[in-house]
C-alpha cells in the first residue's frame, strides 16, 4: 500500500515539474515563428548510411522546419538528409532568394532577408524527385 501511495505522489510531481523555453525578448514579443509547410503527395528522399540502403523505409511527414525571427529579418531552415533541393523564397511573387542544396545530413540553414523589408513571403522547397512544400509568411 505504501509502496503504491509513493509511486502515485511521484508520478503526481513528475507532472507538476515544468520546464520553459522563452521565445520572447524583454519586451515580451514572440521573436521566432513556426512557418507551417504543406506539400504535394511526393515524399522527399530521406537518405541514411545504414545497412538498410540509402534511404529509410519510415518516413516523417514534413522532414524540414521553417522558422521565421522577426527580430533580425532571417529565416532558420531545419532539413534531415534530404538531398538535393531547391530554395527558392519570393516577395509578392517576385523572386528575392534562390539556392541550390545538397543536404546530405541533418542540417539548419539560414537565411537572412534584407532589414525592414514588408510584405507576402512565399517559402518553396523542390527535391529533385519532385517532392514539394511551401508555407507563406508576412512581414
Amino acid at each position: 500500500m505504501k509502496l503504491k501511495l509513493i509511486l502515485c505522489l511521484l508520478g503526481v510531481f513528475s507532472l507538476l515539474r515544468v520546464n520553459a523555453c522563452s521565445l520572447a525578448d524583454n519586451d515580451g514579443i514572440l521573436e521566432k515563428i513556426a512557418i507551417q509547410m504543406t506539400g504535394n503527395d511526393v515524399p522527399f528522399d530521406i537518405l541514411t548510411n545504414g545497412d538498410l540502403g540509402d534511404h529509410r523505409s519510415a518516413r516523417p511527414l514534413i522532414p524540414i522546419f521553417v522558422v521565421l525571427d522577426s527580430s533580425n529579418y532571417s529565416l532558420e531552415l531545419y532539413f534531415e538528409a534530404i538531398g538535393e533541393v531547391e530554395i527558392t523564397i519570393s516577395l509578392n511573387g517576385d523572386v528575392i532568394y534562390s539556392s541550390f542544396e545538397n543536404i546530405q545530413t541533418s542540417v539548419q540553414k539560414d537565411v537572412q532577408l534584407s532589414v525592414g523589408i514588408s510584405g507576402n513571403f512565399l517559402v518553396e522547397i523542390e527535391g529533385e524527385n519532385g517532392a514539394y512544400m511551401c508555407g507563406e509568411f508576412e512581414l
